[in-house]
């Protein structure tokens, strides 16, 4: 009888150890982008940062959008574009950097205000714990050309004389 309940109870403790390390923490970052202004036609650069705090940085998969109406892409180190306005950013920290760091450019195409949004996130801190991130997006304001405007200030006086 006593061989029994010895039995029952190291087969208990034997299915409750492995709960234990199923145990995952998470660590807080923040992923971050500047919010710059522009002109049409001219190229804009937007900085995209995900900051662990004070861990080393490891890997991190970012996927946004954007407007094509808006923006062109043109150029991002670890950045890739599709021709439906997606951006995969694919990075990778050396260990000792708490952030990684990436400027994109683009060429603003018209006048008014976008974004480019987070549609996923994935980060980990360089000892493979997960990193969760507070996710931002970049509000860009795109002006009117100077050029054009004069072209079109001359346009109005010549129709009003």
């Amino acid at each position: 009888m006593k061989a029994k309940k010895l039995a029952a109870a190291v087969l208990s403790l034997c299915l409750t150890v492995p709960m234990f390390s199923t145990i995952v923490s998470a660590a807080d970052g923040s992923l971050m982008f500047s919010d710059p202004q522009t002109k049409v036609g001219e190229e804009v650069s937007v900085d995209l940062v995900v900051r662990s705090g004070d861990s080393a940085v490891g890997d991190a998969d970012i996927t946004m959008s954007y407007d094509t109406s808006a923006l062109q892409f043109e150029s991002g180190e670890g950045v890739t574009a599709d021709s439906d306005g997606k951006l995969t950013y694919s990075g990778s920290g050396d260990g000792t950097a708490t952030e990684l760091r990436t400027t994109m450019k683009f060429k603003a195409l018209k006048m008014g205000d976008t974004t480019i949004t987070v549609d996923s996130s994935k980060a980990y801190l360089y000892s493979d714990e997960t990193l969760t991130l507070d996710q931002g997006s970049s509000a860009i304001k795109i002006e009117q050309a100077l050029r054009q405007l004069a072209v079109q200030q001359q346009v109005r006086l010549q129709i009003s004389q």
